[in-house]
């Protein structure tokens, strides 16, 4: 009984560590990519930093944090496209890993953010043809995000650049917006930093809107 009691802890021992060498893996190819995709300066250092998170989610493909952040790249690098087609090409692949995403972990604040940052980048494309669809499905996922994390300030930005790009006339401008900017301001120092299965983004971002608003 003994032999058997310490045969099935050695297992469970190797298991962990080896569960444990695959996280940290994980981990340090999403810093890799997204210090790749921070430091881009054009497109082409983007779309470097988009392949590798590709790459990423296609080897850990039931890793929540893999598909999240491949959503998130093809997203944000749509954000920074100037060619139409190529935009929404971009947030097709996100769109996808968004449904993986939903999948996995489906009412993760992180995820609802997701959901909402993706039909962001959507209705970027064609404000004018895609507010009512689009910016109302981002409206609707940050509220849901909200309710299940407050203290998320990935939330607050992305509100706040709503605002930001909204015409006066319309209830938006930089001093509707600038509340929204102070509140992520105040939450992102709160987050930690050196976990990228658990995002962290948008603090410098952030702080840029900020400033904006104070011009």
């Amino acid at each position: 009984m003994k032999k058997f009691t310490t045969a099935v802890l050695a297992i469970l021992l190797l298991a962990t560590t080896a569960s444990h060498a695959k996280a940290q893996e994980l981990n340090a190819s999403l810093k890799d990519a997204f210090q790749n995709l921070s430091t881009a300066t054009d497109m082409g250092g983007r779309m470097n930093a988009v392949n590798k998170f590709n790459v990423i989610a296609a080897k850990w493909g039931n890793q929540w944090a893999a598909n999240y952040y491949a959503a998130y790249a093809n997203a944000v690098v749509s954000l920074n496209e100037s060619d139409p087609k190529r935009r929404d090409q971009l947030i097709d692949v996100a769109d996808k890993y968004v449904e993986k995403a939903n999948s996995l972990n489906a009412a993760n604040d992180e995820t609802l953010f997701l959901n909402a940052y993706v039909a962001f980048a959507r209705y970027s494309v064609d404000p004018p043809n895609r507010w009512q669809k689009y910016l109302n499905l981002t409206n609707a996922k940050l509220d849901e995000a909200k309710k299940a994390n407050p203290n998320n300030p990935r939330i607050y930005y992305l509100q706040g650049i709503l605002f930001f790009l909204r015409p006066k006339t319309y209830g938006g401008g930089k001093e509707v917006a600038k509340p929204y900017f102070e509140k992520a301001d105040a939450l992102f120092p709160k987050q930690e930093s050196a976990d990228y299965t658990k995002p962290f983004w948008g603090g410098k971002d952030n702080a840029a809107y900020l400033r904006k608003c104070s011009e």
